[in-house]
């Protein structure tokens, strides 16, 4: 009876920690995720605002040749508007071994 009490209490509460999905990016969104910049591909045209949200749990950066966004940790954001047609790319500061965290946004 006891070993039946404790499976039940067992899976109780280790379904109630099931992480919930946090759906897909909106449009001209770049999510930050644990090893994954997602998507990694984005198309916009000039006078677009993209923005980047960290939907991961450890800290992160979007660096490239236009800005750094410094530490973004979970849920924060960085906007930046793109006024120059162009290929840019981006990747995390912190974590820039990780060959999925990085992102190319074309400008056309």
């Amino acid at each position: 009876m006891r070993l039946l009490i404790a499976l039940v209490l067992f899976v109780v509460v280790f379904s109630s920690c099931k992480k919930e999905d946090p759906g897909e990016p909106g449009p001209n969104e770049v999510w930050l995720e644990y090893q994954l910049f997602r998507p990694s591909q984005l198309s916009v045209a000039p006078g677009t605002t993209v923005r980047f949200i960290n939907k991961g749990n450890p800290n992160h950066t979007v660096q490239g040749a236009l800005f750094m966004s410094g530490t973004l940790q979970t849920d924060d954001e960085y906007s930046h508007t793109f006024t120059t047609a162009g290929t840019y790319y981006f990747t995390c500061g912190i974590h820039s071994t990780i060959t999925s965290e990085q992102v190319v946004i074309r400008v056309q």
